[in-house]
């Protein structure tokens, strides 16, 4: 259940989530990736925090608290996404554990919302998340593919460099064990963070599709036509072509200008930590020497690479050109996002 609560509010789910277990009961009511409002049995939390309240929605008495002074907003927020941590945490391991939605029940956003996607990712990243971890990858042996909006929302999450290097190797082709074997960051510590995309409802899990070879049969024979020697044309076109592609690039790296005009920062547009990612990188280095660099991050056995895109004189520079990246400038999946290059050099 926890992975369908996931996989619903992934797809961008409009509506209620009626969640469940142990004689309890929790409605998330959901807005795109937002948690708009809360009902349901809190274990006295909310009075506890509070004082005395009427019960009923989780936000409105939060709202009605801080308007009486009994607590400031800062102080009711966080109050209202504990006590909605500690009950879903309680959900997701629950055995009997159930979920329905409603598609057409969502209410107004109101002034309190709270981002799913963060909530559970601090839940599985934090204390005691390794419990969750089973529950989002019951089987690591799945693919993981990118829900819509994917490297957007990897973005939002604000996680360290290595945590999106290891998401950044979800591509729709390998499984969750298939990224955190190989993982120099550690097995588990890959595993936490793909099961944290998955409770977050960035992938959805998908069987293998088993290649199945087509049968072949042997072209007919026909005799040989008369040979003609066409090998002088041909080598004549290649060499025009060769001639044409050389001049070309002499005149495009005549032609090419820094981008951002020079300075420490930069944007990540791809990355990895495995030596053939790491050829990659250097493979589409050579193709803009001028703006593209590869440089390393970590250390002793954490060290990975990224390719490092453009030269800015300030932070705030460098983040102004992300939306307007030239198409094909980030790699699949990615998540672009802004670093210092302390060694501008190529």
């Amino acid at each position: 259940m926890a992975g369908q609560l996931a996989l619903w509010v992934g797809r961008k789910g409009k509506g209620s989530a009626f969640l469940r277990w142990d004689q309890s009961q929790l409605v998330l009511h959901v807005v795109g990736l937002q948690i708009v409002a809360v009902e349901g049995d809190d274990r006295g939390a909310l009075a506890a925090a509070f004082g005395l309240t009427d019960g009923g929605e989780w936000f409105s008495q939060a709202a009605g608290a801080v308007a009486a002074g009994q607590v400031t907003q800062p102080e009711a927020n966080a109050v209202v996404k504990r006590t909605l941590a500690e009950r879903l945490r309680e959900f997701f391991l629950a055995p009997d554990g159930e979920a329905s939605f409603e598609s057409d029940a969502a209410l107004a956003p109101g002034p309190l919302t709270i981002s799913f996607p963060h909530l559970v990712v601090e839940m599985i990243l934090g204390s005691g998340g390794e419990d969750l971890v089973d529950r989002f990858l019951p089987d690591p042996t799945l693919l993981m593919r990118r829900l819509p909006d994917f490297p957007k929302r990897v973005g939002a999450l604000g996680l360290t460099q290595e945590a999106m290097a290891i998401l950044a190797k979800i591509n729709d082709q390998r499984s969750a064990l298939e990224i955190a074997d190989p993982s120099p960051h550690g097995r588990e510590l890959a595993l936490r963070l793909l099961a944290a995309a998955a409770g977050a409802g960035l992938v959805e899990m998908a069987s293998k599709i088993t290649e199945v070879p087509l049968a072949t049969t042997p072209p007919p024979h026909y005799a040989a036509p008369a040979r003609r020697r066409w090998w002088p044309v041909v080598l004549g076109v290649l060499a025009v072509g060769v001639a044409s592609t050389v001049l070309l690039f002499i005149q495009a790296r005549g032609s090419a200008k820094v981008v951002g005009g020079g300075g420490p920062w930069a944007v990540a547009v791809d990355g990895g930590c495995q030596p053939a990612e790491l050829e990659r990188l250097y493979r589409r280095q050579e193709q803009d020497k001028v703006n593209l660099r590869v440089v390393p991050f970590g250390q002793g056995t954490e060290q990975c690479y990224r390719l490092a895109w453009g030269r800015f004189p300030t932070k705030e520079a460098a983040e102004a050109v992300i939306p307007r990246l030239p198409q094909g400038t980030v790699a699949r999946g990615f998540p672009p996002h802004v670093v210092r290059v302390e060694n501008p050099s190529p």
